[in-house]
């Protein structure tokens, strides 16, 4: 689901920009879809390799698929529109040599020799995390000190590999004292094996499910989440977190927070035991001072206003376009 709401609030930015018209252009995704409608958000039901079939006349087309899209799909874009701006979210499937832009909040393939014939421009680092506008106005924690350390526990939309309960189970096992909400997605696989297991379990248990997850994390001390969009939504309000990872991708990117300071990296979530859970988790429920320093670390490296600062580079980028792929030239990287 992150991709689907990191769209949601770039076209919310858009509009506020530039009041131009957006449609969503979706495929085998019925929750999505659900989601992005219930929003106001026009939908297309069209799958990748069909874009190029769309009609209209798109003055820019942001692509943000969890697998990415081929090369031969931007290409057969552009043959049928060939002024529009074709920006990707992921900087390392085979479209990404096509693409006019790559905006990504990680860099994740810094050899030169991966952009070989790319002529545009790419834009990258966690400046760019694009997340609801409201993140930017979290102060800044002043303190970590408390009684009953509350703890988050978030594994993604669906939590298609059962993290959530792979984490209560370490949690519930624990002797130290604190609160613990499960912050349940819209589209959670495993609703009733939860249920089943929270009837039996040692602990007491909140389950919370909401369409924003700021309030929570504002109002927790820690949280142990997968790897997605939550962790730049908890850099951003200032929340020390431990993070397992479901692909070798998402272990690359989390190592970004980790060597940062803003977060604990646990790995590959097939390859942690209840052990390494607890040990990390009683590591920052001690930890008053470490907590406090990864809070101050995740909120200087993403301050909540990429959805702003990515529509007003997209909306910047539209004048260029013509003049920039008529004269060709060689692709330019930013970061920041």
């Amino acid at each position: 689901m992150g991709h689907i709401v990191r769209c949601h609030w770039l076209a919310s930015a858009l509009r506020d920009t530039c009041g131009d018209p957006i449609s969503f252009c979706m495929s085998q995704d019925d929750i999505g879809i659900s989601v992005v409608q219930s929003r106001g958000w026009p939908v297309l039901r069209v799958a990748p390799e069909e874009l190029g079939g769309v009609d209209g006349d798109a003055l820019i087309v942001v692509i943000d698929l969890p697998g990415g899209v081929s090369a031969e799909a931007v290409r057969s874009l552009r043959q049928s529109d060939p002024r529009s701006l074709v920006v990707l979210m992921d900087g390392t499937c085979t479209g990404r040599i096509e693409a006019d832009l790559i905006v990504s909040p990680i860099e994740r393939l810094p050899d030169p020799s991966s952009w070989r014939g790319f002529r545009g421009q790419r834009y990258e680092g966690p400046a760019y995390a694009i997340l609801d506008p409201a993140f930017a106005g979290v102060p800044r924690r002043l303190s970590s000190a408390v009684r009953e350390p509350r703890l988050l526990v978030s594994m993604g939309g669906s939590d298609p590999y059962g993290l959530t309960l792979q984490a209560l189970r370490a949690l519930d096992n624990m002797a130290e004292e604190f609160h613990v909400t499960i912050a349940v997605g819209p589209a959670f696989l495993h609703e009733a094996e939860l249920q089943s297991w929270l009837a039996g379990a040692r602990r007491q248990y909140e389950c919370r499910r909401e369409d924003s997850l700021l309030d929570l994390m504002v109002n927790s001390d820690l949280a142990l989440v997968s790897f997605g969009t939550t962790v730049y939504e908890l850099a951003a309000a200032g929340l020390p977190a431990i993070a397992l990872s479901i692909t070798e991708d998402h272990a690359q990117s989390a190592e970004v927070f980790a060597q940062s300071g803003s977060l604990m990296h646990l790995g590959l979530f097939s390859a942690i035991s209840a052990a390494q859970i607890q040990s990390a988790v009683r590591e920052l429920l001690h930890g008053e001072q470490l907590r406090l320093r990864m809070a101050r670390r995740g909120q200087a490296l993403v301050d909540g206003k990429g959805a702003e600062r990515v529509a007003k580079l997209l909306l910047a980028k539209i004048s260029e376009h013509s003049i920039f792929r008529a004269e060709g030239g060689i692709g330019t990287t930013h970061r920041a």
